[in-house]
């Protein structure tokens, strides 16, 4: 499947690019500013094709893919679309060429329906052991049931796997191999669900984040079921007035460290009441590194209420500031998980 974005603005459409890709798998991705290209060409290598193109362009992409399938564009319920429209709705129709796929879509004040029926991903999360162990593992069982998959290592240093197939029996072999099995094609939602079952909450205290981790969990709908509120502690002072992390500590070991983390989730948990709370801490960059504690320093933590235990743990990360702040977002997804009751 090829994804081919024609437009000037979609370049810049980051939303647009994740929505369209968190749902559809792509072979190819393709940017163009106007029609400048050979467009039947392009066509013509990829089984689905899913065009996404604006208000402007929308007009004549319509009427020459109509011309390259022998067809012509016609009035249907309002819509103006190819005779050999196979399935179309506002701003979106799905025609055959050659038996290839091509969903034109036109992207405007909102995102229309993407006619294209995509495999349905299965997404296995595999927690606490390495790329290569985990490869070790599942490889024979994926190829014993003879089906195709992709495994890697996330932002958040848990390995996922990628595969169209799954089955009761597969996935009873892969927990017998490795029992730190999760799947799930959002992870957040997940975490919900389970607290939702099990009547418990979860608050966040965020500094170098900024509200990440929040914003991360409210996309969820539900989330208002297990999430009450969280403090953006971002100043020291935020963090010793709304948290109560005590000013000698601030002073003494500095905002980056075990001990203010320590502190901060004692202070989310008591103001928040809920059962669960991560805190996290860091150097996002690009400036403010120090020798002891360069760009990249980050401190989560994670507390369990009922259980009255604490666990924090120190990472260099690497990147730019957007990328230090997700894999931090993501490394506290591990590590509640792992802390937690979650697999």
């Amino acid at each position: 499947m090829a994804i081919i974005f024609i437009g000037k603005e979609f370049k810049f459409k980051k939303f647009l690019q994740n929505y369209i890709l968190s749902k559809y798998r792509a072979e190819k991705i393709y940017f163009f500013d106007t029609i400048d290209f050979e467009i039947d060409e392009l066509l013509s290598k990829f089984k689905i094709s899913l065009i996404v193109t604006n208000e402007q362009n929308y007009p004549t992409i319509s009427k020459i893919i109509a011309t390259l399938n022998n067809d012509i564009l016609e009035l249907k319920d309002g819509y103006l679309i190819p005779t050999k429209t196979i399935l179309y709705e506002k701003n979106s129709f799905l025609i055959s060429k050659n038996e290839n796929l091509i969903n034109l879509i036109k992207v405007s004040d909102f995102i229309p329906n993407i006619l294209i029926d995509n495999d349905k991903i299965w997404t296995i999360h595999i927690f606490n052991y390495d790329l290569e162990t985990t490869n070790i593992f599942v490889k024979p069982i994926f190829e014993s049931f003879n089906v195709d998959y992709t495994i890697y290592m996330n932002e958040g240093g848990w390995c996922e796997i990628k595969t169209s197939k799954m089955n009761e029996t597969l996935l009873k072999q892969l927990k017998g191999f490795i029992p730190h099995i999760i799947v799930a094609d959002n992870i957040f939602e997940y975490i919900i669900l389970k607290l939702k079952e099990r009547g418990e909450k979860i608050s966040f205290a965020e500094s170098c984040t900024g509200g990440l981790i929040a914003s991360y969990f409210t996309k969820i709908s539900g989330s208002s079921n297990v999430f009450d509120g969280s403090v953006i502690s971002y100043a020291n002072r935020i963090k010793s007035e709304w948290l109560g992390v005590d000013d000698k500590v601030l002073e003494r070991f500095g905002a980056v460290s075990e001990e203010v983390v320590q502190q901060m989730l004692l202070g989310i948990s008591e103001i928040s009441d809920s059962d669960y709370s991560i805190a996290v801490s860091g150097v996002a960059g690009p400036t403010g590194g120090s020798e002891y504690k360069p760009v990249g320093t980050i401190f989560i933590g994670v507390t369990d209420k009922k259980e009255g235990k604490f666990y924090v743990e120190r990472l260099q990360l690497k990147g730019d500031r957007e990328q230090i702040q997700y894999q931090t977002m993501m490394n506290a997804v591990r590590i509640l998980i792992n802390f937690g009751t979650f697999l």
